[in-house]
């Protein structure tokens, strides 16, 4: 056995400052307008000397900090390899909530196995590649956060990213509502990309009617989009189904619906093409390997949702997959997001694409980061100690 001992929960600030206005223009203002929202990061010991952790990226909102206090304290005394069976007790013991928290410490555990094995995750769970074909995913333009704006920035960086031999290139638009606005983007990104990449477009379900969303499925069709993704409002497989009867595009969807067996339902239902699953939303890399296996038991394909460590193992370990989501990027900022806790050389932007338009695979033990505990402690972190 392997004994958890104790369970260290860290919350930080992460600002992100707005530098740009809706057209892409530097802010004339002195101080920059800033978002700060609270993070966190999980740390798990055990009685042999073993530690993993690992630090929320994007998905995870501020609101999991109180489910990981729940779950927390049912961790210590339990052996850590039993990662099935926690996972079942907070599957169904937090049934009531989204579950959200138990993706960190699931996460976790599997970076403290893996250091204690020597290996990396991706190795404990049966690797199927070791190089992962990449897609830009942009950031929304018109946030403030990068000089995407105008349908001419994004058919620059289209541009940019197909010329730099990016295999994929995905739009976050200007969330306006509308299909003309999506369209005018996209159809600015097919030029740029000039069919030297595949395309995607995400309006994160922006689109109030069904009626919009089939405009922009047509004009998916028209320009040969890879494929697209959430476009509707809600989840209602019936929309979803007529979207897929009338556009030939492959629909991905199920980034915004919790749970193993509702994911598969819609699919069951022919609500989706292809589904979606992250380790911070959907119970960690446990909960996300068992998507792609019901994925692959119905013959589709599994996209892991967002960027990071975890998220590079689960599909190093996926043979029905197609791409890893790079983002979230702007041409002038990087990836303006991204929370500043790395202490060696892991990055998600451009300079993490090799020449085969891949991004590698972490080779260190674990999750094969290091992160910066004490740069995270000086951001007005709270630390809580479950023993």
């Amino acid at each position: 056995m392997s004994t958890i001992t104790e369970v260290e929960l860290i919350e930080f600030d992460h600002t992100v400052v707005r530098r740009y206005d809706r057209v892409g223009d530097p802010l004339t203002a002195a101080t920059p307008p800033s978002r700060t929202t609270r993070r966190f990061g999980i740390r798990i010991r055990t009685d042999d000397g073993a530690e993993g952790g690992y630090v929320v990226m994007w998905s995870a909102p501020p609101y999991a900090i109180a489910q990981v206090k729940a779950m927390a304290t049912s961790l210590v005394g339990r052996d850590l390899h039993d990662r099935e069976a926690i996972w079942d007790s907070y599957n169904g013991g937090f049934a009531k909530t989204d579950r959200i928290g138990a993706g960190a410490i699931d996460i976790a555990l599997w970076d403290a196995a893996g250091k204690l094995a020597g290996l990396g995750i991706s190795h404990l769970l049966g690797r199927y590649r070791d190089r992962l074909p990449a897609y830009v995913s942009t950031v929304g333009g018109g946030h403030g956060l990068g000089t995407l704006a105008t349908a001419d920035s994004y058919r620059d960086f289209a541009d940019q990213c197909a010329s730099r031999g990016v295999p994929g290139f995905k739009i976050h638009g200007r969330s306006a509502g509308t299909a003309r606005d999506e369209i005018e983007i996209f159809g600015a990104t097919a030029e740029g990309s000039a069919g030297r990449s595949d395309i995607m477009t995400d309006p994160g379900k922006s689109l109030p009617t069904l009626a919009e969303a089939l405009k922009l499925g047509r004009f998916c069709d028209e320009v040969g989009a890879y494929w697209w993704e959430d476009p509707l409002r809600g989840d209602a497989p019936l929309a979803h189904r007529i979207l897929r009867d009338r556009v030939r595009t492959p629909l991905l969807i199920t980034e915004f619906v919790r749970s193993l067996e509702l994911r598969t339902a819609l699919a069951l239902d022919g609500a989706t093409d292809f589904l979606r699953a992250d380790p911070e939303l959907d119970l960690g890399i446990t909960g996300v390997m068992k998507t792609a296996h019901a994925a692959e038991a119905l013959g589709l394909d599994l996209e892991v949702h967002a960027a990071g460590p975890a998220q590079r193992h689960c599909m190093a370990a996926i043979r029905n997959t197609n791409y890893y989501e790079l983002g979230l990027l702007d041409p002038t900022t990087g990836n303006p997001s991204l929370p500043e806790v790395f202490a060696d050389d892991y990055a998600e932007d451009l300079s993490a694409v090799g020449d085969d338009g891949c991004v590698g695979v972490p080779t260190g033990p674990g999750l094969g980061v290091t992160y910066d505990w004490d740069r995270i402690a000086a951001l007005n972190a709270d630390r809580v100690t479950f023993r």
